[in-house]
């Protein structure tokens, strides 16, 4: 049940970034580091998006569902995917938040830089 909730929140997420222009390059993407929910470009910028979704917020808002540790595996996954494609000249790190039917996103919502060690600082 679970897993069909989250498909249906990356389902919904896909289609908002689509809608504000980006293309879906893929989903579920794994990396040596993290599996990232939606991998997206617009112009020459990358954008990792990480999707949370809450029925209720017996467990908690999905804002707040972005644990530091998951932050620095995206953070890596970022270095990596921007590593791979020539056109890349930014990339940054959103989190679509879906509490109920209540929708948000938060650009950059993790500090690429600021999780990770400063030799890998910069990259990408």
């Amino acid at each position: 049940m679970s897993r069909r909730v989250g498909q249906n929140g990356e389902r919904v997420a896909a289609l908002l970034y689509q809608l504000r222009g980006y293309r879906v390059l893929g989903r579920g993407v794994r990396t040596p580091f993290a599996e990232v929910d939606l991998v997206c470009r617009r112009g020459d910028s990358l954008v990792l998006v990480e999707v949370k979704r809450r029925r209720s917020a017996v467990r908690g808002t999905a804002i707040g569902a972005l644990h530091p540790r998951q932050a620095e595996r995206l953070a890596r996954a970022a270095v990596y995917l921007g590593g791979r494609y020539r056109w890349v000249r930014r990339t940054r790190i959103d989190l679509v938040a879906i509490d109920g039917v209540r929708v948000r996103v938060v650009r950059n919502a993790v500090d690429r830089d600021e999780c990770l060690p400063p030799s890998m600082r910069g990259w990408a």
